[in-house]
């Protein structure tokens, strides 16, 4: 029997409304009630508060002393906080890297931001201060950095190397992508983004479609000169590693080539059976290997 089309014809007056709530939640999501800690991951974590790019805030992060001289700072996903990034940081830490894991704005235990454009932007400012912090830390003073990032804090990865000095390689999980406009349409394709149940009928359905997509874009906002060029100072002379599963359809294998080719020093390792954020899920010991002589490749042996 044919599903009758009133539903999603009563619901249209409000899909507009309720676009414009889950576009605003997107850079604006709910802290997690629950997070891990590093004990049980055998980490122990140095609690670092880190002054934001906002007079008066701060960013929250976890240091995990290592070799003083090699340094990873580790981002995390759209709606998530430091402490789901913990898995990459145990076997980081293992061998032998100081790891800094931290919140973005509106994430974890960091500030809030209200605004409401160009958060692209403001999560790679979030990034540089964190570097910029603990590069300024004596103990860290001369030290090489890597940069790792996953799906959104990917996009801010590659944004912030060319505002940064003293990076030496990077590494991304699960993008950035060459159209970040896409990789909103692939949202709500997948159900990353959750579609109110009152508009996921026709023809609510178009409506919340077609108003979310803009105002998403217009809140996360990339660069106009997206992606940065591979000119541009930092993005010719650093190495890069790009992970995506073959299964990903946020961020597609295809896209993910498409944006690390221009670049000389990039490299792509597809993982198969793998979706959004899930490659180290897949096979966590190759993935760490793989990760690992890239970053002892780039950075040099440590532990």
């Amino acid at each position: 029997m044919k599903r009758s089309p009133l539903p999603g014809v009563l619901a249209a007056p409000i899909a507009p409304v309720l676009a414009a709530l889950v576009a605003y939640r997107v850079c604006h999501p709910p802290r997690p009630k629950r997070t891990k800690r590093p004990a049980e991951f055998g980490l122990t974590a140095r609690d670092l508060p880190v002054p934001a790019p906002v007079p008066g805030r701060t960013l929250d992060a976890w240091l995990f002393e290592g070799d003083p001289a090699r340094v990873v700072v580790v981002g995390h996903g759209i709606g998530l906080d430091k402490s789901r990034s913990l898995l990459h940081a145990r076997f980081l830490h293992q061998a032998g890297y100081t790891v800094v894991l931290f919140d973005f704005r509106n994430h974890g235990r960091s500030f809030t931001d209200r605004g409401l454009t160009k958060f692209s932007e403001r999560f790679a400012d979030d990034l540089i201060a964190v570097v910029r912090h603990v590069q300024a830390m004596p103990e860290h003073a001369g030290a090489g950095f890597g940069l790792y990032g996953f799906s959104m804090s990917s996009f801010a990865v590659l944004h912030a190397l060319g505002r940064l000095s003293g990076i030496d390689a990077v590494v991304c999980d699960s993008g950035p992508a060459p159209d970040p406009d896409r990789t909103i349409r692939n949202l709500l394709r997948s159900g990353m983004v959750p579609v109110p149940e009152p508009v996921r009928a026709a023809p609510a359905r178009a409506v919340f479609d077609a108003v979310f997509r803009p105002l998403a874009a217009a809140s996360t906002s990339t660069p106009p000169n997206w992606p940065p060029a591979p000119t541009t100072p930092g993005y010719a002379t650093v190495p890069m590693l790009f992970l995506v599963g073959d299964q990903d359809t946020v961020v597609g294998v295809d896209e993910v080539r498409g944006l690390a080719e221009p670049y000389p020093l990039a490299e792509v390792v597809v993982v198969p059976g793998a979706g959004h954020m899930r490659p180290i899920a897949v096979d966590p010991g190759h993935y760490s290997t793989t990760v690992l002589e890239f970053l002892g490749k780039a950075m040099g042996q440590v532990g």
